[in-house]
């Protein structure tokens, strides 16, 4: 049986005729006069008009108007058979646009729209989002949302309801697919969590399951810990064609880190040909003693630099005094004391531990004075700002554990979900600075943004990831979001994620904290590295008063009223 439907093609209504291929009727309509085939639409056609659907009807074809679903007969009418222009069948969506020749179509991602509209009706349709006339296929182009959607029904009465119930159905499912998603948060530590979010999404499924409780605030399951019933959950909705994201696994996270033998291939690559004896021994060493990658690196530029200078003497053969004379010669350029020490530790290294050269007196190598250099800090009225500042909720959390714990920068990039200690109120700051573990009190105001932001961004693995969800966010990143912080709080001075550190050890000085505690929190190995704070601190300084303000005190005692 021939489907026939009607269809703009060329710039004119045309009768299409849908069929399996049948060589007996392909030879009839071939037959007919004015009848053509569309590659397009891989379909025979006539035109709309009365005498071509006259044509038609004498062939004796059976035949299905498909829009109304009308049979015609099965023989030819007679030669004086009446007709009129509505026989002539029609696929416009309902009775007001049957008057216009009015024909939309909803193929993905568009709504297209061909016919005769009002001047008010173009305009009106004009106002949605990225509607455009395409002058190739001469319709209009509207992108397939349900708001679009209601606005053709609703405003501009273009599609029935039938047709629109459908159509709202089948845009809403790709418009907002059905999702389901598996995480993890700190909050419930031995439970797994589900989002199931889009539209048709089965939610019935997770109400069998026992132990399962809702949350209606941020919209999510809490279920029970549980391999086989993960499993189970991935193949129901995988089954149903739900989009699955599965964020209880790590993955391949791993910490931004080069292995010893890169880094080692890589600085040897550096290394001038007649320095890589000195430069294989001196490296095997630090390896051997696990010496940080970010140390290596240091002590091996330094180190080389020193040797280089040295040539054509060897290292082996130079004094203390011919050391010395280096440490002076770098000290006369514009370097700082830190670079200094870092070359004569590094030098140190070499005959203390590389060749343990028995007659080099390390302890003649003369090290620049110290200076007395005070941390910079923000008032917490400063510190404030910075927080209220960022709008960003990831950004936010950041400097919430910056500041609100005194966290070094390494220390809070390698922060993981099971490092927060949610009952205990605890975060486990893992192999800190010189591979030292501790434990320190977790804010409360952190942990209350904590729980909105594991929600938010769901973490696998590392608490702050990058923007592939998998590896650490940079440092790069975590300095950037500190410095605009500064800057939107209209901070002029400069400020890092370690100025944050030492506004955190500072306000706690100022509020009465005991030494002791401090150098526990933040993981100095020496409490002389953490009474520096008790220089900057203002909670016993300004108790002090001025000799002038009390030579004012003492003038206006003096001064009896008359």
């Amino acid at each position: 049986m021939i489907q026939i439907t009607k269809k703009m093609h060329k710039g004119n209504w045309q009768i299409f005729l849908l069929f399996d291929y049948n060589a007996d009727i392909v030879e009839t309509i071939k037959k007919m006069e004015g009848v053509h085939y569309s590659n397009t639409h891989k379909a025979w056609y006539l035109p709309y008009s009365k005498p071509a659907w006259h044509a038609f009807l004498k062939t004796g074809l059976s035949y299905q108007i498909s829009e109304f679903g009308t049979t015609g007969p099965n023989t030819p009418l007679s030669e004086n058979t009446e007709t009129n222009q509505a026989d002539v069948p029609s696929r416009c969506n309902h009775e007001a646009a049957d008057k216009k020749e009015l024909n939309i179509r909803y193929k993905h991602p568009y709504l297209l729209i061909t016919g005769k509209l009002t001047v008010e009706e173009i305009a009106k349709l004009k106002s949605l989002p990225k509607t455009y006339w395409n002058v190739r296929y001469q319709n209009w182009v509207v992108e397939a949302k349900v708001n679009h959607l209601e606005f053709l029904h609703q405003e501009l009465n273009f599609i029935s309801q039938n047709q629109f119930e459908v159509w709202k159905t089948q845009i809403a499912a790709v418009e907002n697919p059905p999702k389901c998603m598996l995480y993890k948060s700190p909050e419930y530590p031995d439970q797994i969590l589900l989002q199931l979010s889009g539209t048709g999404v089965d939610v019935d499924f997770v109400k069998y399951i026992p132990e399962r409780k809702y949350h209606s605030d941020k919209k999510f399951w809490v279920l029970p810990y549980d391999d086989k019933l993960i499993e189970r959950i991935i193949d129901h909705y995988t089954a149903l064609k739900t989009m699955v994201i599965n964020k209880i696994q790590p993955g391949n996270a791993k910490a931004k880190t080069v292995n010893y033998k890169e880094l080692r291939e890589y600085l040897l690559h550096k290394t001038p040909e007649v320095l890589l004896p000195f430069a294989t021994d001196y490296l095997n060493v630090l390896m051997r003693e696990r010496y940080s990658n970010n140390t290596i690196k240091e002590y091996h530029g330094k180190f080389m630099k020193f040797a280089k200078a040295m040539l054509p003497k060897t290292c082996d053969a130079i004094t203390e005094a011919e050391v010395n004379d280096y440490i002076a010669k770098i000290s006369q350029e514009k370097v700082s004391e830190s670079l200094i020490n870092t070359t004569i530790n590094a030098i140190k290294f070499y005959y203390e531990k590389v060749i343990y050269l028995p007659d080099f007196k390390i302890e003649r190598i003369k090290r620049p004075r110290k200076a007395m250099l005070l941390p910079k800090v923000l008032s917490v009225e400063e510190v404030d700002r910075m927080l209220r500042a960022t709008e960003n909720l990831k950004h936010t959390t950041l400097l919430y554990a910056l500041y609100g714990h005194g966290l070094r920068l390494n220390e809070v990039l390698h922060l993981r979900l099971e490092d927060i200690l949610w009952d205990r109120n605890q975060l486990y700051i893992k192999a800190g600075k010189g591979k030292k573990d501790r434990y320190i009190t977790m804010s409360q105001e952190f942990k209350l943004m904590l729980s909105t932001y594991a929600h938010e961004y769901k973490p696998q693995h590392w608490l702050f990831e990058g923007q592939d969800q998998v590896s650490q966010y940079s440092e790069r990143s975590v300095q950037e979001v500190v410095k605009q912080a500064a800057q939107k709080a209209k901070i002029n001075k400069r400020v890092t994620p370690h100025t944050l550190r030492h506004c955190y050890a500072t306000h706690l000085v100022d509020a009465g904290t005991q030494l002791p505690y401090i150098k526990e929190l933040l993981g100095h190995k020496d409490i002389k590295t953490t009474m520096i704070y008790t220089h900057i601190t203002t909670a016993s300084i300004e108790k002090v008063i001025s000799p002038l303000d009390m030579l004012k005190r003492k003038n206006e005692n003096y001064e009896k009223p008359q």
